[in-house]
């Protein structure tokens, strides 16, 4: 297994918090039924950039309670896990390789891939239940759920089926972006300013922020496909295609995707520029996702 390249450090004390928390959440390996913990605990702890549950305590911490949204960023990143297993199947991308190793399903087999997703899925909400109270809770369920729900990731992800091998329009494949990767952006970030307090004006800016942030990453992604190393990004490159799927750099082009992910970025940091220095790790957390390169 490829070890994953290093980590910005400013990322170090959110990835160790919400690693522990996700840690605790998820059953232990010996506990039956053992192969879907196992491949749960796989999925879910494999070092990761860790960048949705980092945007919940994030903006958490710039509304003045960061230690609220723990729970909120387990969620984001549980939510994230779950659509990585479905993401990988053959009958979805067909990937063969996440996180820098085998995905789940190559490695546990299709059922207990689907049952790994199911539970984590599950785990996400059961999460939200028990660690906030009723009202706040209710909120952040009906968040999450239509985050994940048909005009959110499984909406995203069913559009870019339907994409497959066809000419589409710019705003189109922007919709599929943003379902498909800027929806949870969105969440996490909401999710973590309803847990700290915050302000409608505060939620709004985050989750504009968020929004265009989420964007960005995935047309990054996107280019990490064409020009990624694959040592580096710890998944093959590619992928996409060679399954004809509809991205930006294979319908726009490589200079004009980029110049839109900088466009995004800048628009994110816009939304937040009326905070202060406490939102310096989101400014920090933009630039890297403009210039990563994993």
């Amino acid at each position: 297994m490829t070890p994953p390249a290093a980590f910005p450090s400013f990322l170090v004390h959110y990835q160790a918090r919400i690693a522990d928390a996700l840690d605790k959440l998820v059953p232990a390996e010996d506990l039956p039924p053992e192969q879907v913990h196992r491949a749960m605990r796989y999925v879910l702890l494999a070092p990761s950039k860790r960048v949705r549950g980092a945007l919940a305590l994030m903006a958490a911490d710039v509304c003045g309670n960061e230690e609220r949204a723990a729970g909120a960023a387990s969620v984001a990143e549980l939510i994230h896990a779950s659509s990585l297993v479905l993401d990988d199947l053959p009958c979805m991308d067909d990937a063969s390789l996440r996180r820098g190793q085998p995905s789940c399903h190559v490695l546990f087999g299709e059922a207990t891939a689907l049952l790994a997703s199911f539970a984590l899925l599950n785990l996400a909400f059961r999460t939200l239940t028990r660690v906030y109270e009723d009202h706040l809770a209710a909120k952040l369920v009906t968040l999450f759920s239509d985050t994940v729900g048909t005009t959110g990731l499984i909406g995203g992800q069913a559009d870019d089926l339907l994409a497959t091998d066809q000419a589409i329009t710019f705003e189109r494949l922007e919709r599929i972006h943003r379902l498909k990767t800027g929806v949870l952006f969105s969440a996490a970030a909401t999710g973590g300013a309803l847990a700290a307090g915050a302000t409608p004006a505060q939620v709004h800016a985050l989750s504009a922020y968020a929004k265009n942030l989420g964007l960005a990453f995935q047309i990054i992604d996107d280019l990490l496909d064409v020009e990624g190393d694959p040592a580096a990004t710890g998944k093959g490159t590619g992928r996409d295609s060679t399954h004809r799927k509809a991205t930006f750099p294979a319908i726009f082009g490589v200079e004009a995707s980029r110049q839109r992910a900088d466009e995004l970025v800048a628009e994110a940091l816009a939304a937040i520029a009326a905070f202060g220095p406490e939102a310096d790790p989101l400014r920090n957390l933009a630039r890297f996702v403009g210039c990563r390169r994993r």
